[in-house]
């Protein structure tokens, strides 16, 4: 089965938890930010950090981390066991828009920590810049994505939204 290939089921529930799993690893990611940052600068010095900012650093390459770890097992999940269809009632361009806007976030959710951890693990400045550039993006991206999902919600009128709460809704 394609990564594309439609099934009659909704989601599994390993995708919906993986989703939600990223949703607040992102969360995590806004709140320790300042502190990887103040981490990553100081080892570039060589200066010594305090515990509170190695904590909440290394929380941010952990939960980075995890990030990477869940959207490739999204991805895998997705692959063997398909996706649920686009809902009927939807027109081309809002399939075409939610196809590309999901491809965008699934690259930017693998390459960003890929970037990082070449970043932090090789102290490879130009990484940390190419990891720092994808956060805007991600953001607008992740803004389309929830802004698509209420407008299946309430303009569309499908059942979209409510699948990625419940398994296997159609």
């Amino acid at each position: 089965m394609s990564v594309s290939a439609p099934r009659s089921q909704g989601w599994s529930t390993l995708n919906i938890v993986l989703h939600w799993a990223i949703v607040l690893l992102i969360v995590v990611q806004i709140i320790d930010h300042e502190w990887m940052v103040e981490m990553w600068r100081a080892t570039r010095r060589g200066a010594v950090v305090d515990a509170t900012t190695q904590t909440w650093g290394y929380g941010h390459i952990v939960a980075g981390s995890l990030i990477l770890i869940a959207a490739l097992a999204r991805l895998w999940d997705r692959y063997t066991h398909g996706r649920p269809p686009y809902p009927a009632e939807e027109p081309n361009w809002a399939s075409m828009l939610a196809k590309v806007t999901h491809g965008l976030i699934y690259t930017i959710l693998i390459l960003m920590p890929i970037a990082g951890l070449i970043a932090w693990f090789g102290m490879i400045g130009e990484a940390g810049e190419i990891h720092e550039l994808m956060w805007t993006p991600l953001l607008v991206l992740t803004g389309l994505h929830v802004f698509g999902a209420l407008a299946q919600q309430f303009w569309f009128k499908t059942s979209v939204l409510k699948r990625i709460f419940v398994p296997g809704m159609k």
